[in-house]
């Protein structure tokens, strides 16, 4: 429960990462395999900051949730790995 799990899969090339919430309560991030390093990693972070704001139980119109994803946070020093 709680636990995020990252794949890598084909999506369409205008859906950079989806993110569900499984009967488990797990967050599965579904990231685009067409991505760059670069845009994977920064997919990632967009789709842990969804979970991180606990986007997934609140009331909020889709694109309030998408405009706080989108806020730029500094960069960590640790790359994400595949």
């Amino acid at each position: 429960m709680d636990n995020v799990i990252v794949r890598v899969i084909e999506l369409p090339d205008a859906i950079p990462a989806v993110t569900v919430l499984d009967e488990d309560g797990d967050y599965n991030i579904y990231i685009n395999g067409r991505l760059s390093k670069d845009n994977y990693e920064d997919a990632v972070r967009h789709e842990l900051r969804h979970i991180n704001q606990e986007h997934f139980y609140q009331k909020k119109p889709v694109r309030v949730c998408e405009d706080e994803a989108n806020e730029r946070c500094e960069r960590p020093s640790t790359k994400l790995s595949r």
